[in-house]
């Protein structure tokens, strides 16, 4: 890599985790699957996966630091952290495997499928006698997703809206679930390399800016109209998400 270059992939890293953690900083989630969209359109979805991963995990521990009454935290979503991180595990050591266009169509997929499930308001209530059923499928489908393409945050998501919990909670538990999430897959990218010793700088990087763009997005959360936040961000899932599906399909029948 020329020193053009890499200098260019400095900057491409300091905005694109500048963007993704202010809104992860509103939202409390986000930063992977902003990252990931960004990163899209300048590197391959495998290089975008291992230069994601230092930003992630970062973040998400200043995040869950923050949080209120970890050991609460750890206790009520146990069998979801636990069966997030026995399919991580699995997956995360198959990610290389799967090649570009792959990576490229589950990512495009599963974020028009968010987008759409947010748009249509699709937010069902968990019964408090089926919460450990719902946790073990959510903790799994989490697992089977995160390490095939680090975007474990969006059945979190759902499970945690199901859960009706508030801004807070839903920022310090969703919080919890990334950070053990990194854990697994950041054994399973370094083993395969998805994440190189290369990488390392770049993440650095990213993760400064991420932090600093967290900060940023705390301070604004409350003094931004959170329904027209919402839309943009979905707006731009939406089209980095068919912009991956049409270009993996694309590649695929060429």
């Amino acid at each position: 890599m020329s020193n053009f270059q890499t200098f260019e992939l400095i900057m491409i890293m300091a905005f694109t985790y500048f963007v993704a953690g202010s809104v992860k900083g509103v939202i409390g989630i986000g930063l992977p699957t902003t990252g990931m969209a960004i990163l899209s359109f300048f590197v391959s979805p495998l290089v975008a996966l291992g230069l994601n991963l230092m930003p992630m995990f970062i973040t998400n521990i200043w995040q869950f630091f923050k949080a209120d009454n970890h050991l609460k935290i750890l206790k009520q979503y146990k069998f979801f952290a636990l069966f997030m991180i026995i399919f991580i595990l699995f997956t995360s050591f198959y990610a290389v495997n799967l090649g570009d266009n792959l990576i490229r169509f589950l990512f495009g997929s599963i974020v028009v499928f968010f987008v759409i499930t947010n748009l249509i308001g699709f937010n069902p209530k968990i019964k408090s006698k089926k919460d450990i059923l719902m946790q073990v499928s959510f903790g799994s489908f989490s697992g089977l997703l995160g390490g095939a393409t680090s975007l474990w945050a969006m059945p979190i998501t759902f499970y945690l809206l199901m859960k009706n919990l508030s801004p807070k909670q839903f920022v310090d538990v969703s919080g919890f679930f990334i950070l053990v999430g990194c854990f697994p897959v950041s054994i399973g990218y370094i083993s395969t390399e998805v994440f190189s010793i290369e990488m390392v700088s770049f993440g650095l990087v990213g993760s400064v800016f991420g932090l600093i763009g967290f900060q940023l997005g705390e301070k604004v959360r409350d003094k931004i109209n959170p329904v027209i936040f919402k839309k943009i961000v979905l707006v731009f899932f939406s089209l980095a998400g068919v912009k991956m599906i049409i270009q993996s399909s694309y590649n695929f029948l060429i």
